[in-house]
């Protein structure tokens, strides 16, 4: 059964961002940080990514719900996007609303919220991943299929399928099997080699998804879109995929960053220009994503092309950085070696630090990924200077609150 399609501009659909977890395969990345607060290179917070996405694609209406330390996110958001151009933003909170013990029960406990924005189409999206995407024909294609749900999808290489949830599909879109990480995932008629991972976004019709919402959220303490929505509707045939396509002539651009090698990893693709953001699809407020995060310069020299310095980081002469992510607000001093790190915004380094050193006297003071990027954080630093075999540098600066104050939207 088709539908009118829905007008430009989307009037009648609200955007829902889930912006309340912490990542926890983060790490010391997300101690005092909600995941979509975490910084990206100098262009601003993972949850940019998306909310640029919902004003560029005309929808005019947002709530953003939080719960894991939201005082960071709820900063950047009141300075960088309240007053955005064309997007009415407000914030609702688990600690007030919830808790929000999963994705799903996360929207049943603001229907009240929801409903007095009398919306048409709602479309849940996660606010910590790396993409770019008008939801436009997402809606429209939603409304045009009669689907009770449409599932924006990415296409991912068969070897890396087990790590998300994997969709097949017929060939008008219909979603026929729904697989949580399987071992032997299916290949996708329109991309070999490649299989269908599930965004964590979609797109029901309110009413709809409403008293799905009513009948499941007693049934379930952590209602969850990918463990209980999605694979009733799957069962049901009423599931219909949707594929990111690129922008321009680019391939698609989608990055779960869920790991400390994959945050680590997009730094480095930032910074040598191997990432496609479309310079026509700009954060409201902020310079143009086109203008990547630019390669570190280390006491006038250019530093190895793989690490980057944040906005607001500090780094002292003499010092020798090698595949280094230092992230917004840092302090590092002179005379200082590291090499295959992440440099946390509140981490201290004291001069004449030696990372290698120091991991040999005491190799377990620090969170070491599985990719062998060692994380630098205020918390390791400090298990690092109570240690009898650490290294004395001259001095171990005592910890200070600069970092988040200088961290990019405070």
């Amino acid at each position: 059964m088709n539908r009118p399609t829905v007008q430009r501009g989307m009037p009648d659909a609200l955007a829902l961002i889930l912006a309340g977890g912490r990542g926890s395969r983060l790490h010391d990345l997300t101690s005092r940080l909600a995941k979509p607060a975490l910084p990206i290179g100098s262009l601003g917070r993972l949850i940019d990514f998306t909310l640029a996405n919902v004003a560029n694609s005309g929808l005019g209406r947002a709530l953003v719900l939080t719960q894991y330390e939201p005082e960071a996110l709820n900063d950047h958001l009141s300075l960088n996007w309240r007053r955005a151009a064309g997007l009415r933003l407000d914030v609702l909170d688990g600690n007030a609303l919830g808790p929000f013990n999963g994705t799903a029960d996360a929207i049943a406990k603001v229907i009240d919220q929801v409903d007095q924005e009398n919306p048409a189409q709602v479309v849940i999206l996660a606010g910590d991943h790396l993409y770019q995407m008008d939801y436009r024909p997402f809606i429209d294609r939603h409304v045009s299929t009669g689907a009770q749900v449409t599932v924006g999808a990415a296409h991912v290489p068969l070897e890396e399928a087990d790590q998300f949830g994997i969709m097949s599909a017929d060939a008008d879109g219909l979603i026929v099997d729904f697989s949580e990480k399987p071992a032997f995932p299916a290949e996708t008629p329109d991309r070999p080699g490649h299989a269908f991972a599930s965004m964590g976004i979609y797109v029901f019709d309110w009413t709809l998804l409403r008293s799905l919402l009513m009948e499941m959220a007693p049934l379930h303490h952590d209602l969850d879109f990918g463990k209980h929505i999605l694979p009733r509707m799957v069962r049901e045939k009423a599931a219909y995929v949707y594929a990111l396509p690129g922008r321009g002539q680019a391939a698609p651009l989608w990055r779960d960053l869920g790991t400390l090698d994959a945050y680590h990893g997009i730094h480095a693709d930032l910074a040598n220009g191997l990432v496609a953001l479309d310079p026509s699809w700009p954060v409201a407020g902020r310079r143009a994503m086109g203008s990547p995060v630019r390669p570190a310069w280390v006491g006038g020299r250019p530093a190895w092309p793989g690490h980057t310095i944040g906005e607001g980081a500090t780094v002292g002469e003499r010092t020798h950085l090698r595949n280094v992510v230092v992230l917004p607000g840092a302090w590092i001093g002179s005379d200082v070696a590291i090499e295959d790190a992440i440099v946390t915004g509140d981490a201290v380094i004291p001069d004449g630090f030696n990372l290698a050193e120091a991991l040999e006297s005491s190799p377990h003071w620090c969170i070491t990924s599985e990719g062998g990027i060692h994380i630098l954080s205020g918390l390791a630093l400090s298990r690092l200077a109570r240690t009898n075999t650490a290294p004395k540098p001259a001095r171990w600066p005592e910890r200070t609150d600069h970092a988040l104050r200088a961290a990019p939207g405070r």
